[in-house]
């Protein structure tokens, strides 16, 4: 099996004992995560689609969570998998707007932004294309910090209490400051509700800002080493498999979160496929996800 090339990960820039912690972190430190993120995403590796869907989903899970709803990560899975169109609502406008940032350079898709917003429940018609037009402003910013901040306080100043917008936001104008071709859910995969201040992100001074983007940075480093792992152990598998769509199949695997046996009905058969998955579930290529006997999901 061939291992992926992974960049080193600057263990002093976030050690095991201060992964525990609230705690705050230095610019440095940010500094250092983000470039390790660099180094990871620049190569696109093919696993980069289900290792950013996956950062999504948990992304979104949080910010549902915040908010009170009881959907958590395998619920969202759910819908995502088995909605090939999500329907309307406000747990699914959250989801949408995660997945949009994770699909694609935020900074080339930029138009979309104010529907985006207005699906946090932004009543006002006129206020989510004045917010868009702060947070490209604030992604010109001359460092990530002062960006990040800027795009909390531009959602904290005219929605005060909107946690998951404000993240969100952060997390759409640090991805559009740090130009990679997908963004990734940092802020809001760092954020730690409890004894975590919201309005602390709105200064770039503030080391619990930098600790939360250290935080996300490295939940996010980790998940991409796992995948990485996994996704070295499938691919080695197409050589084994004879089902006609095999390749194409275990391409989707590597683009997606997770997938269900109707979500590869334009590649292969249904009975094909759910022998195919189980196949490469026996095999150790991908996971069954859901722990069901009917409805399953699986993925890296």
């Amino acid at each position: 099996m061939l291992v992926p090339s992974v960049p080193r990960w600057p263990r002093w820039a976030c050690p095991e004992d201060q992964r525990e912690q609230d705690g705050c972190a230095t610019a440095v430190q940010v500094g250092a995560a983000l470039a390790a993120l660099d180094a990871a995403v620049a190569p696109a590796p093919p696993y980069a689609g289900a290792w950013a869907s996956r950062l999504a989903l948990a992304a979104a899970a949080g910010a549902v969570a915040r908010d009170g709803r009881l959907e958590d990560e395998a619920a969202l899975r759910d819908l995502v998998a088995f909605s090939p169109e999500l329907p309307a609502g406000p747990v699914t406008a959250v989801v949408r707007a995660h997945l949009w940032l994770v699909a694609g350079a935020p900074g080339h898709r930029w138009s979309a932004v104010p529907e985006l917003i207005a699906g946090f429940r932004v009543r006002d018609d006129a206020l989510p294309d004045a917010l868009a037009g702060r947070l490209a402003a604030a992604a010109a910013a001359v460092c990530p910090l002062a960006a990040t901040a800027a795009a909390v306080q531009a959602v904290l100043t005219v929605r005060p209490g909107r946690g998951a917008l404000a993240l969100w936001a952060a997390d759409v104008t640090l991805s559009r400051w740090l130009g990679w071709d997908h963004g990734l859910p940092l802020v809001t995969l760092g954020f730690r509700q409890r004894g975590g201040a919201l309005d602390a992100l709105a200064s770039a001074d503030d080391p619990r800002l930098a600790g939360c983007v250290l935080h996300g940075a490295t939940r996010a480093f980790d998940g991409f080493v796992l995948l990485g792992y996994r996704s070295s152990g499938l691919q080695a598998l197409r050589a084994r498999l004879r089902a006609r769509a095999a390749g194409a199949v275990i391409d989707r695997l590597l683009a997606r979160d997770a997938l269900s046996v109707a979500g590869v009905r334009d590649l292969i058969p249904e009975r094909a496929a759910r022998r195919l998955f189980d196949r490469l579930t026996d095999l150790g290529g991908v996971r069954e996800l859901t722990g069901r006997s009917t409805a399953r999901l699986y993925g890296l």
